[in-house]
């Protein structure tokens, strides 16, 4: 295949590097995204105050009692104290302790500010682009034969451009979900599967039969640590993303955990339009029912597809021989 292409030569490749800096929107050459606080800082801050803003959302929708989301729970009010075995107490007390678990982990985890903005703030972005070059015109070539060369010459400077700020980065988010999914899913089905892990660290979860909101990151704090914490590490050093990409991947993930707990089924909340895996899903993995099942989280459904664990909502309705909600 690779005879029936044209070379790449120095020529072309000087043609599609970039010679303009034309970053996006969301790019800043500033020493910190925000002003007032370091990347690094800001990394570890960002997922807990969205995790409390979006939990308080849903607490005030739970006091306010708006007969359309009345209509959208996915438990009758009266359920959140009758079947959970915790009171709301114990359940933030939980949380403020996993959450100064995952900022301790976080301060050790991380670089000095220093080290982070000397590899990934001071950078030569149009030398990236230029090192890049080359290879977006190998798989423009693999993908397109001979025409690709035409399209690389009225297009390439554009493409390279957009590869390095939009293409990249979005493999490398996806990436890091895939093994945030990975990570929780195959420990996930291994507490449900062993006793001993079931009885001694994932049980405490499984005390809300019937989920809300702010109990999304309630666990035992050691079931926390690896779940949530070093699974959340683990995606990010393994994703390659700097800590920028980082403070959009923690964010999305924790608010994101607290959907899934929210007790409400809303078609257009953004984390249940964009995802199989969300409110519904994953309340009936809270149900005596289903409780061998719908192990993956937070993101996509995939590993339950693949390994026969999955259970949908008109199973689920069959088995306990329930009406399904019609949203």
């Amino acid at each position: 295949m690779s005879l029936l292409l044209p070379p790449i030569n120095s020529t072309l490749v000087a043609t599609i590097t970039p010679i303009h800096f034309q970053p996006p929107f969301y790019h800043t050459s500033r020493a910190s995204v925000l002003p007032f606080i370091a990347d690094k800082w800001l990394s570890l801050a960002a997922p807990i105050i969205g995790y409390w803003v979006w939990s308080l959302l849903f607490h005030y929708l739970d006091t306010a009692k708006w007969p359309y989301f009345e209509s959208k729970r996915i438990h009758e009010s009266p359920e959140v104290l009758s079947r959970n075995k915790v009171t709301v107490s114990e359940v933030v007390k939980a949380v403020l302790v996993q959450h100064a678990i995952q900022t301790g982990l976080g301060i050790l985890w991380f670089e000095k500010e220093e080290d982070i903005l000397r590899r990934e703030v001071y950078v030569d972005h149009m030398a990236k682009m230029a090192w890049l070059a080359p290879y977006v015109a190998r798989v423009v070539f693999v993908i397109c034969g001979r025409s690709g060369e035409d399209i690389l010459k009225r297009h390439g400077q554009s493409l390279v451009q957009w590869v390095y700020w939009w293409g990249i980065p979005t493999v490398q988010l996806l990436w890091a979900f895939f093994i945030m999914d990975t990570w929780e899913y195959f420990w996930h089905r291994a507490c449900h599967t062993s006793t001993f892990l079931y009885r001694n660290f994932h049980s405490v979860h499984h005390r809300l039969y019937v989920p809300y909101a702010f109990g999304a990151l309630y666990n035992h704090p050691l079931e926390g640590l690896v779940f949530d914490t070093i699974g959340a590490a683990v995606s990010h050093y393994l994703s390659g993303m700097t800590m920028r990409q980082a403070i959009v991947f923690f964010v999305i993930s924790e608010v994101k955990t607290v959907d899934d707990h929210s007790g409400y089924k809303l078609w257009w909340d953004p984390f249940q339009f964009l995802f199989a895996n969300n409110s519904d899903y994953h309340d009936i993995h809270h149900q005596a029912y289903g409780i061998k099942t719908n192990f993956s989280q937070p993101f996509f459904t995939n590993w339950d597809k693949i390994l026969g664990t999955e259970m949908t909502r008109e199973q689920a309705a069959k088995r306990t021989r329930r009406p399904i909600k019609v949203e």
